[in-house]
């Protein structure tokens, strides 16, 4: 994520790799609970159908309500080679939020 900002910050949050619709129906049907990426938003970007705008997100969080974590820092995991951790999330209790940062903790 900080590698693409500062080698192409124009196309910072404008395009991106990621999760197409298929996929994530796959993941959905094995019952995750949480999906995540380095990327801002999990999902490519421009999506499969440009007149829908953020369908896995749909999908995964208002049909089937599956965590979308977006922005997650992996450098040190990489560097680390921690391919296996526990990852510890404390949820904040906000009352009608869609969003919040949080402060995941991978335990190697």
């Amino acid at each position: 994520m900080k590698a693409k900002l500062q080698s192409a910050p124009d196309l910072f949050n404008h395009k991106e790799p990621g999760l197409g619709v298929a996929a994530a129906q796959y993941l959905i049907d094995l019952g995750v609970v949480a999906m995540g990426a380095d990327t801002f938003g999990l999902e490519a970007s421009p999506g499969e159908d440009p007149d829908i705008l953020f369908p896995v997100h749909q999908m995964m969080l208002v049909r089937h309500g599956v965590y979308v974590l977006a922005n997650i820092r992996t450098e040190e995991l990489a560097a680390d080679k921690a391919w296996e951790f526990l990852l510890v999330i404390g949820v904040p209790k906000y009352v009608g939020a869609v969003q919040a940062i949080i402060n995941p903790i991978a335990i190697h």
